[in-house]
């Protein structure tokens, strides 16, 4: 059984894909359900392509990319350990580059009309919702696969999602050929399941070196279509690449494929898949589509698959703030526990803002987006929102501590272990392990000093921003001093990393009027607040780039502070003057630079004259 499919795609021009035995079996059922048209219709990046408007090519583009390679990679190593050889499934032989682009055809077939927009909204009905999760589960006769299937949805894996969808389409179109379900389904588990609970079906061996070959060449397509469509500076030659890489990766050779790959999958993710654009349309959708759900499971799906869920043109979501976090500095590792906790965001104030999280599998980063709703977010919220952000990043530090622990547990044992047999008095060995336990229990102070506490600075930044119109862009002084931070922060619970950074930048500046500026600051900081007390230290400058160069820097800030708790926000925008009328200078310069570039979210404003200083803007907002 044998079809050969002409094509023509942007990327390679006309192209001619076979399929013989089960993928023409697979590509069989392609036509027979109007699959091919279905996937035409279909971007492949789902939302990005609403927010990027070039990265348009189809998921059915992507599919006969995939299935084009895999015929070129195959070409190229026949005769080698590299080529996909024969594999038996259940005793029948199959060519190797059959089975995988079987695969490319079971893994596109369960992909919905927004692809991950969908996708994410029917996975949160069914963790919300278990009557839902049981119906999707019911829908799988493999023991095995639904054993799989539970782990994708309990642990909220968007990703691996539409398998389950492609699983359930293939029971249901081929309810009467049991046959051929069978034998798909067999070569479907293959690729989703560990190679250990496959091996009665096939060789453990053949069919992880299946499946390296596989993933390099779906990393290969992801990354030929989606670096030349998203117009990145990086892009890769298929070819070449095909010919100079050895797809198979658990041998000695010179090169693997993922040298190249990962890095430029690394840069996809931050610059195209967790872009703040992507991320606010996908946000967006999610809610829409989730509301459209009913107890008329099949409706869902169906509507999911065939012209999508909600409208993606429309994007009720405005952009806030991200917080970026290695995962060894997070509190909950589990996504779906994480993101239950990133929505916590919502308390007291539900309708009017929203939060999404996700994940660079390459950097262990992960991101946590945090929106306002567009015509429904008021300034008056601002202190509950910052207050709930400030919580979640209070969370993460938790995580940071509970996982060095976890690190140096066996060290901390071994080193119990090791005191004990010294022969030691009863008062040395209590100092000596005080000590060790005292060296250790700073160690992740540190690393939260480092890692979780900068990330508190973009609630700072997103304030700013939220005060500021949009044609102005600011950004600070350049900061090379390594003695002090340019940035600070008191948290509520005492722990104080601001007054000492402005003491020191005090203590450090030889400039007169910058050191008159940082005693302002100063005052500010050392004013008793019962709150969050966020600040610059460094100058910000406040830039038009609509102007000529010459002409771009319209004003700049001496130093910013931001307060807050749940019942009310204080942003200060410090102006000083080492003159002889400074409150008077002061106000002058606010009035004439300052003031024009704020939007009208601060109408709760006031000028405060700071004593022998200067003066600043004070905005407020009272929840």
């Amino acid at each position: 059984m044998e079809k050969r499919v002409e094509e023509d795609i942007p990327i390679l021009g006309k192209v001619y894909v076979n399929f013989v035995n089960l993928a023409s079996k697979m590509y069989g059922i392609y036509e027979k359900e109007n699959e091919i048209e279905r996937q035409k219709t279909i971007p492949h990046l789902g939302l990005i392509a609403r927010a990027f408007k070039g990265v348009n090519h189809s998921r059915y583009e992507y599919l006969i990319l995939q299935c084009v390679i895999s015929e070129l990679a195959d070409n190229n190593f026949k005769g080698t350990t590299s080529a996909q050889g024969n594999i038996k499934i259940n005793g029948e032989s199959y060519f190797g580059n059959d089975v995988i682009k079987a695969w490319f055809l079971l893994s596109n077939f369960g992909h919905c009309k927004n692809t991950v927009g969908d996708e994410k909204a029917l996975l949160l009905k069914a963790v919300q919702q278990k009557s839902f999760r049981s119906y999707l589960l019911s829908s799988i006769k493999d023991i095995e696969l639904k054993e799989w299937a539970k782990e994708i949805i309990d642990n909220f894996d968007y990703i691996k999602f539409h398998h389950i969808l492609s699983i359930r389409r293939i029971y249901r179109c081929l309810a009467r050929r049991t046959d051929i379900q069978k034998e798909i389904i067999s070569v479907y588990k293959l690729l989703l399941l560990d190679s250990s609970l496959t091996c009665t079906i096939a060789n453990q061996i053949q069919v992880e070196q299946l499946k390296l070959i596989h993933n390099n060449i779906r990393d290969l397509a992801i990354i030929a279509l989606d670096s030349r469509n998203s117009s990145l500076p990086i892009n890769i030659d298929i070819l070449s690449t095909v010919l100079s890489f050895d797809f198979y990766e658990h041998r000695y050779q010179q090169t693997k494929a993922s040298q190249i790959f990962n890095p430029i999958l690394s840069l996809l993710y931050d610059t195209l898949y967790l872009n703040i654009k992507s991320q606010t349309h996908q946000r967006a959708y999610e809610i829409n589509a989730l509301a459209t759900l009913n107890d008329d499971y099949n409706l869902c799906i169906e509507k999911a698959l065939s012209v999508g869920l909600a409208n993606p043109e429309e994007c009720n979501l405005i952009h806030f703030l991200r917080a970026e976090l290695h995962i060894d500095n997070v509190d909950e590792k589990h996504s779906g526990e994480a993101l239950r906790n990133c929505l916590t965001v919502k308390r007291e104030i539900n309708n009017y803002v929203e939060a999404s999280l996700d994940y660079n599998p390459f950097t262990s980063k992960r991101v946590m987006d945090f929106y306002m709703v567009k015509e429904q977010f008021k300034g008056k919220l601002l202190p509950k929102f910052l207050s709930n952000i400030n919580h979640i990043l209070d969370k993460q530090i938790v995580g940071t501590y509970s996982n060095y622990i976890s690190q140096k547990l066996p060290i901390i044992k071994g080193i119990d272990e090791g005191i004990k047999k010294i022969s030691l008095e009863a008062q040395d060995e209590e100092t000596l392990r005080d000590s060790l336990i005292e060296s250790i229990s700073n160690e992740p102070w540190e690393l939260v000093k480092e890692k979780n506490i900068p990330t508190f600075k973009e609630i700072l930044w997103a304030v700013l921003k939220y005060h500021v119109k949009e044609n102005y862009y600011f950004d600070i002084d350049h900061h090379t001093s390594k003695d002090y931070n340019f940035f600070g922060i008191k948290l509520k619970n005492g722990t104080d990393l601001l007054t000492d950074e402005v003491n020191k930048a005090i203590s450090l500046t030889s400039d007169g009027d910058r050191i008159h500026e940082l005693k302002q600051l100063l005052k500010s900081v050392n004013r008793s607040f019962d709150g969050t007390v966020i600040a610059c230290i460094s100058r910000i400058t406040i830039y038009d780039y609509s102007k000529s160069p010459d002409k771009r820097k319209v004003t700049d800030i001496d130093s910013l502070v931001l307060k807050f708790n749940s019942s009310k926000m204080l942003l200060e925008l410090h102006e000083s003057k080492n003159t002889r009328t400074p409150f008077r200078d002061a106000r002058r310069d606010i009035n004439d630079k300052l003031i024009k570039i704020l939007n009208k979210k601060h109408s709760h404003y006031k000028i405060v004259e700071i004593k022998n200083y200067g003066a600043k803007v004070v905005i407020k907002h009272d929840a």
